[in-house]
C-alpha cells in the first residue's frame, strides 16, 4: 500500500495537469465558464428558499434559512458532483488507461481537484452572504478545513470504489443519480435535523454526510467548534472508506485493460 501512495505522490505533477487541462477546457467551451460554479448552488438555494421558507415554512436556529441551505448546498454539490464526475472518469479515458504506464488512480482524483475549484469559488460566495446577513466571524472557523478533509477523505474513498466498479459493471453508472437523489434527501442539505423524529436520529446521524454538513453549519454559521461526536465517528467512517476503496482500485487495476 505504501509504495502505491509514494508512487502516487511521484505523480502528484500528472494529477494537477489533468485538472487544470479539464477546467482551461471547460471556461473555453462554455458561455458560463467560472460563473457556473456560482449560478448552481445559488439557483438551488433559491428553489429550496421558496419551497421551504415561504410555502411549508420550515424554521431554522442560528441564521437564516438562505445561509442554511447555502451552506449545505455548497457542501453537498461538491460530494455529488465528484461522484458524477469521478464514476465514469476511468473508462471515459480509455485510451489514456490502457497505453500509458502511471497509477489510474490519477484520472478520478483529478476530478476532486476541478470540482474543488468551484467549491473555493463558491466558497467566496459565502463569505459574501455571512457578511449580507451580518453573520460574526469566529475562531469557530477554523474547523472549516479540517471538516473539509474528512469530506474529500470520504469523497476520494467512494469515487475510487465507484469508478473502479464501474469499468467491471458498465450499470454502475447508471444507479448514481437515484442513489445521490435519495442520499440528498436523507441528509440535512435543506431542512434541519430537528425536523426527524427523536426516536430515529440516532440511526439518521449514522449517515457521514449529515455528520459533515452539520459540522460545516456548526463551525460557520452558530460559530462553535463542531461537537467530537461529530467529527470523530465521520473522521473513522471517511478514513475507512478511503482505505476500503483505494485497495479495491489498486486490486482491479490491472484488469482495466482486460475489460476494456
Amino acid at each position: 500500500m505504501m509504495d502505491h501512495i509514494a508512487r502516487l505522490i511521484r505523480y502528484r505533477g500528472l494529477l494537477w495537469t489533468l485538472a487544470a487541462g479539464e477546467l482551461k477546457a471547460r471556461h473555453r467551451q462554455t458561455v458560463l465558464g467560472i460563473v457556473w460554479a456560482v449560478a448552481q448552488p445559488v439557483s438551488m438555494m433559491l428553489v429550496f428558499l421558496v419551497v421551504f421558507s415561504v410555502f411549508v415554512k420550515v424554521q431554522v436556529e442560528g441564521a437564516p434559512y438562505a445561509l442554511f441551505v447555502y451552506t449545505g448546498l455548497l457542501s453537498w454539490l461538491f460530494f455529488s458532483n465528484c461522484m458524477s464526475l469521478g464514476l465514469p472518469s476511468v473508462v471515459a479515458n480509455m485510451n489514456l488507461v490502457t497505453k500509458a504506464n502511471f497509477p489510474r488512480e490519477v484520472i478520478p482524483l483529478s476530478k476532486i481537484l476541478i470540482v474543488g475549484f468551484d467549491f473555493l469559488v463558491g466558497t467566496v460566495v459565502l463569505g459574501g452572504l455571512l457578511v449580507l446577513y451580518g453573520i460574526p466571524m469566529t475562531l469557530s472557523l477554523l474547523a472549516v478545513p479540517g471538516i473539509l478533509v474528512v469530506q474529500v477523505m470520504l469523497t476520494a474513498g467512494l469515487v475510487l470504489l465507484s469508478s473502479a466498479l464501474h469499468v467491471l459493471k458498465r450499470d454502475v453508472g447508471s444507479l448514481l443519480p437515484l442513489v445521490l437523489q435519495i442520499w440528498m434527501f436523507l441528509s440535512p442539505v435543506f431542512y434541519p435535523v430537528t425536523l426527524i423524529p427523536e426516536q430515529y436520529r440516532s440511526l439518521y446521524m449514522l449517515n457521514p454526510m449529515a455528520m459533515i454538513l452539520e459540522a460545516y453549519r456548526s463551525a460557520i454559521l452558530l460559530g462553535a467548534f463542531p461537537e467530537p461526536a461529530l467529527i470523530v465517528p465521520a473522521l473513522i467512517i471517511a478514513s475507512t472508506t478511503l482505505a476500503i476503496g483505494y485497495t479495491y482500485f489498486k486490486a482491479v487495476e490491472l484488469r482495466f485493460a482486460d475489460v476494456m
